[in-house]
């Protein structure tokens, strides 16, 4: 939406290998808004004052961004943005995080590929890996039976997970926890190898 023709043309080529899931579509202000499933647009264009995507298609917001801090997820995310996806991500990750958005999820994806400070921000990271990923379920919208049956765990045991979580960070209710996983750029989706195509091409407008 609204992107510079280097950032347009050098998407285009990232996204070249996975054009049976993906079709980046530009999006210029001086033309007509093309029928997409995603608009990804530069957070900080968009506060200055650049116009939105048209509502009348039905096209969901994704923040797409080299800002990753939590202030900047919040904001878009609190703005009703589908989705933040970072500028550093790898072409197949970046992918696999549209697919997820355009299914109908909330994928926070905020890596920046800075090793030495993700490791010690994951040291201070207050949640275990269990929690995490349950939290996680939580913040893509999921029930405490779909988490169950995903993980393999027993009903009562996520429930010990959730209310394990929720002490540690502090909150009382579902939509803390969402808001608090946003916040803290969690990761919403995991990152498998996309196998097929849908049987519609994802188009996304730039």
């Amino acid at each position: 939406m609204e992107e510079s023709e280097l950032v347009v043309h050098g998407l285009r080529a990232m996204l070249e290998p996975h054009s049976a899931l993906v079709t980046l579509v530009a999006h210029r202000a001086d033309g007509p808004a093309p029928l997409c499933d995603l608009t990804l647009y530069e957070p900080h264009r968009r506060s200055a004052g650049v116009r939105p995507a048209p509502q009348r298609f039905p096209t969901r917001m994704v923040a797409f961004g080299w800002d990753c801090s939590p202030e900047a997820v919040s904001t878009e995310m609190s703005r009703g943005a589908a989705g933040f996806v970072s500028k550093w991500l790898p072409a197949r990750r970046l992918v696999w995080n549209l697919l997820q958005i355009a299914d109908g999820r909330v994928v926070v994806d905020a890596w920046t590929g800075q090793a030495e400070a993700e490791k010690a921000a994951a040291e201070k990271w207050p949640l275990t890996q269990r929690e995490t990923e349950v939290l996680s379920m939580i913040a893509s919208g999921k029930a405490n039976r779909d988490i169950a049956e995903e993980t393999n765990l027993s009903i009562n045991s996520v429930k010990s997970y959730i209310r394990g979580a929720y002490s540690k960070i502090e909150v009382t209710s579902r939509s803390q926890a969402v808001l608090w996983a946003i916040q803290h750029g969690l990761l919403m989706t995991p990152e498998p190898e996309p196998t097929r195509a849908p049987r519609v091409p994802l188009r996304a407008a730039r």
